[in-house]
């Protein structure tokens, strides 16, 4: 999971935080008129559609997933490597409101997975390249997954999202406490942040993404925030 230390514990009171990875199961209705509204579905159970209210007023991880994905096709498989427990997987995309999520995984060849009829993602007119996942453990202190959407690529996409101005002052990622990759993005944006790393050099463990960054809200003071998010890597997932 994501551990949050934060620099200024007003910015706890004022950002109104909520996670943007969470499954809203209390959100998704059990049907709704319009077919392409976010609802739960059968074959599989899971929650899907355009979610208009699903956008968080905190800075969070929103993806940590490899992909060579370029076009849908009438499936899409979406895959998380078995790290000892069933993952809670999120699969949305920003710019159309696309949500899916709520959704037991099967196991098989040691990797959840789950093949979803891209119907609903085809129709809301999602692009394939918009497609962002998140998968953690369950626990107080998940810890990330990535995400194969389609087949791997030869590198992780991190991608940070923030509804305010947001400066990176510093994108590291740390294993056995040794800063093994850092970027920076001193131009602030609102919106997502998109970061890649090649890890297939790297070994096989636990690693942590440490972000500093600086949040301009308008009206306020500038926040610096620092959030450390735990995940697990193998250079066996790339391809």
């Amino acid at each position: 999971m994501l551990r949050s230390v934060l620099l200024t514990p007003l910015y706890l009171l004022t950002a109104g935080i909520v996670a943007l990875h969470t499954p809203a199961a209390a959100a998704c209705p059990p049907s709704d008129p319009n077919h392409l509204v976010y609802q739960r579905r059968s074959s599989p159970s899971r929650c899907e559609g355009i979610n208009r209210q699903a956008i968080s007023a905190s800075f969070n991880l929103v993806s940590l997933a490899t992909s060579n994905l370029t076009n849908l096709g009438d499936t899409l498989r979406l895959q998380v490597p078995n790290m000892g427990g069933t993952p809670n997987i999120t699969l949305r995309s920003f710019e159309r409101r696309y949500q899916l999520d709520s959704f037991t995984p099967e196991l098989s060849q040691n990797k959840y997975q789950l093949h979803l009829d891209t119907r609903i993602i085809r129709q809301a007119a999602v692009a394939a390249n918009s497609l962002r996942a998140i998968a953690s453990l369950p626990g107080s202190q998940p810890i990330y997954i990535p995400v194969i959407i389609g087949q791997p690529s030869s590198s992780y996409q991190f991608v940070l999202y923030s509804p305010a101005r947001t400066q990176i002052n510093s994108f590291e990622i740390r294993h056995n406490n040794q800063v093994i990759h850092s970027q920076q993005r001193p131009n602030p944006r609102r919106g997502e942040m998109v970061f890649s790393w090649d890890g297939r050099n790297q070994p096989r463990g636990l690693y942590q993404l440490w972000v500093l960054a600086e949040l301009q809200q308008r009206g306020q003071r500038p926040e610096t925030v620092t959030r450390v998010f735990s995940f697990y890597h193998d250079p066996a997932w790339f391809r």
